[in-house]
């Protein structure tokens, strides 16, 4: 993979389409700045949401890649209750901490380090129901390889193929 550059903070990249945050999000920031709380970096106080979503049959995370800097909050949300998502052995960065959320419940994690963490709904993962988060930062490569070299099964092998060449397109100058 050539050249990494850094990405813009609020760009989240779903199966169709680049989407951006919405205005709640934007202002909900703008407001925390005559309170003093943007006195470390904004764009990590940005909320960041990842829906579990079935449509027309087809069970997936919206956004699958998700762009974020380190420290960033992600919310997880279930749009029915027979999704969860927990993170894939293999596949978030050395001293990370994995994540995993009940069936039907929300859930917040916070990413630290720099890396490539790949997640997954545990009863829908061999359906291809996976996604990844870049956490960007000093040695956000250091797990690149290693989560690339992690095997899948199923559909899931499929989507994680895609998933990475939409990865490397973005990362790419």
């Amino acid at each position: 993979m050539a050249g990494l550059r850094p990405l813009s903070p609020a760009i989240l990249f779903s199966d169709k389409d680049i989407v951006m945050p919405n205005r709640r999000t934007v202002l909900g920031a703008l407001g925390a700045l005559p309170f003093g709380l943007a006195s470390g970096p904004l764009r990590a106080a940005t909320p960041y949401e990842v829906t579990m979503l079935t449509e027309g049959g087809r069970m997936r995370f919206s956004p699958d890649l998700l762009v974020v800097p380190a420290g960033a909050q992600v919310t997880f949300t279930p749009a029915s209750p027979g999704h969860n998502t927990q993170t894939t052995p293999g596949m978030i960065p050395e001293g990370a901490a994995p994540w995993r959320f009940g069936f039907g419940k929300t859930g917040t994690v916070t990413l630290s380090v720099p890396g490539f963490y790949g997640y997954h709904c545990l009863p829908h993962r061999g359906l291809g129901m996976v996604g990844l988060i870049i956490v960007e930062g000093a040695g956000m490569r250091a797990n690149l390889a290693a989560a690339k070299a992690v095997k899948h099964a199923g559909q899931s092998a499929e989507a994680w193929e895609r998933l990475w060449a939409k990865a490397d397109a973005v990362m790419t100058e």
